[in-house]
């Protein structure tokens, strides 16, 4: 495996000299130039996997440099390092685009180290990471209700979580539990493996379960003050012993039922809306909240969702991911912004990568949103860790 190696572009020693520390620490090897041919030079030759580039230096232009190295096939993860309000960031975020270069985000001076460890390496998610062994990676893996009963019996499921951000403040709100398969050998399994598999054989409800037990008690640990997102399934949403089991959840780890949030895709209420109405009534009844999942992807009409007792809107990251680069999408997110203003429902939006698709929805006027830009989904440990540095910053 490859070791992570920095090469930096800046003539602020102290500024480099931070960032090169940092990245250290994350077992990176670095390397520090203050001039753009020494720069080029150095990139050639060492084919660094990652790259911070101040783009305000006396005497370099920062928009070459980055012509350049798309001219040169960069694949490097690309830092951007900036203070605060440059005059020249917005070219040189078109010119970053337009080029199709690999942007992680933005870093402004002075920077906040958990914003730079994030840029610089996701090692607090190990979702994305399966603990496998050359062996265990070519083992067949079938998914059916015997091993879904096996490991459910072996306690295999766990909840990781991500936390959701107000844009305007930088406060976080909240956490949305992520079921994970940590099997024995062949490491992290993400639910689009087995979710579809145990709604066919019945046993969602059971996996819906262990998500409430586990997430209750964890955000409760936390506090009061944080919220919890957890997704339903259409299957699960026609169990009418889901609010019973909810209400006793909430009971039981002394959680408020308006600090969690029940996230469900536009196609669970498609099939019988008056069902989904009633249900979803008795939910609100509760104080459950409700969030409409995945927006813009299904085929819900405004009139159906204005039926429904929907209290949050979450816009799908298809459009996120792509609304710098798209003005299709930059209009989808807008409009549906508008909508949800003009239904008085919250908005948040997931899929943030970056620093340009963060301050793109603040200017939008969404209000929340989570993506691997804050931090990639984590398991308790890791959350802890997490949110005690975010916390830490203000």
């Amino acid at each position: 495996m490859r070791t992570s190696t920095l090469l930096i572009l800046d003539d602020d020693i102290q500024e480099a000299n931070l960032i090169a520390s940092e990245a250290k620490s994350l077992g990176f090897e670095v390397r520090i130039v203050a001039d753009a041919t020494l720069f080029i030079d150095a990139f050639l030759a060492w084919k660094p996997t990652h790259l911070a580039i101040d783009i305000v230096m006396p005497g370099i232009n920062s928009i070459e440099v980055l012509k350049t190295l798309a001219q040169l096939d960069c694949q490097s993860s690309i830092i951007l390092s900036s203070g605060i309000g440059t005059d020249t960031l917005p070219a040189v975020q078109l010119a970053a685009i337009e080029h199709n270069l690999n942007i992680r985000g933005i870093l402004y001076q002075p920077f906040h180290q958990h914003i730079l460890r994030n840029l610089l390496n996701d090692q607090v998610s190990v979702d994305l990471h399966a603990h496998t062994s050359s062996d265990a990676s070519t083992q067949s893996f079938i998914v059916d209700s015997d091993t879904i009963a096996d490991a459910i019996h072996n306690h295999q499921f766990t909840v990781f979580y991500q936390p959701q951000i107000e844009l305007f403040s930088g406060k976080v709100i909240g956490f949305e539990g992520l079921l994970r398969w940590k099997h024995p050998v062949l490491g992290i399994k993400l639910p689009e493996l087995f979710i579809p598999v145990a709604e066919k054989t019945g046993q969602i409800d059971q996996l819906t379960q262990i998500v409430i037990e586990s997430g209750f008690s964890f955000i409760r640990s936390l506090g009061t003050a944080l919220s919890f997102s957890l997704n339903i399934s259409a299957k699960s949403i026609k169990n009418q012993m889901l609010a019973d089991s909810l209400v006793n959840a909430c009971k039981s780890f002394k959680l408020a039922p308006e600090k969690v949030i029940l996230e469900l895709t536009e196609t669970a209420t498609m099939h019988d809306p008056d069902e989904a109405q009633h249900i979803l009534s008795q939910l609100r009844a509760e104080g459950f909240k409700l969030s409409i999942d995945d927006f813009g992807t299904g085929y819900s009409s405004m009139a159906q969702l204005a039926k429904l007792p929907f209290t949050e809107l979450k816009i799908d990251k298809s459009f996120v991911t792509t609304m710098e680069t798209s003005s299709k999408s930059r209009k989808v997110v807008a409009s549906t912004l508008k909508l949800a203003e003009s239904l008085g429902l919250e908005t948040i939006a997931e899929g943030v990568e970056n620093t340009l698709a963060a301050i793109g929805l603040r200017e939008l006027g969404c209000r929340y949103a989570q993506g691997y830009y804050f931090a990639r989904p984590m398991d308790q440990a890791a959350t802890k860790t997490w949110l005690a540095q975010w916390n830490n910053q203000f």
